[in-house]
């Protein structure tokens, strides 16, 4: 079902197409990001509560990465960096060799990088990705 619909204000006239179909929310593929997103969020608790880390750490990592956003536009670029994929399991991949093979570092660090990953999966899937910066060529 489509329309059109003739509004007219003052002396100007204008046509506006309206359309029923696909106005509502729809699944996208992205979506499906969520799914192993929260996964490693539940492994990453159940990981927190077998080495004492508390929820107040794991809701403190997962929050960490969108606090530049407080700032407005001029911490953008920390917030990109931030959701990085390869920098998450990055620090994921070094506290875990630390830990398994040197014992250095407490759990808390593992469960606190998990946790990060698992911020950037789900982030892909509601659409919180690194941005893109505009090309500043002519301005």
């Amino acid at each position: 079902m489509s329309g059109t619909t003739t509004i007219q204000v003052g002396a100007a006239e204008g046509v506006i197409a309206t359309t029923s179909e696909g106005s509502g929310r729809r699944l996208r593929r992205r979506h499906l990001w969520l799914i192993p997103g929260l996964a490693v969020a539940m492994y990453a608790n159940t990981l927190g509560q077998a080495n004492g880390v508390g929820i107040l750490a794991l809701i403190t990592f997962g929050i960490a990465p969108d606090i530049p956003r407080l700032f407005g536009t001029r911490a953008r670029p920390l917030h990109d960096v931030l959701h990085q994929p390869l920098l998450a399991v990055g620090a994921l991949a070094v506290a875990a060799v630390a830990i398994a093979t040197t014992n250095v570092l407490p759990a808390f660090w593992l469960v606190g990088a998990l946790v990060w990953v698992g911020h950037v999966i789900v982030g892909w899937g509601v659409g919180d990705v690194p941005r893109v910066r505009p090309d500043r060529s002519n301005a």
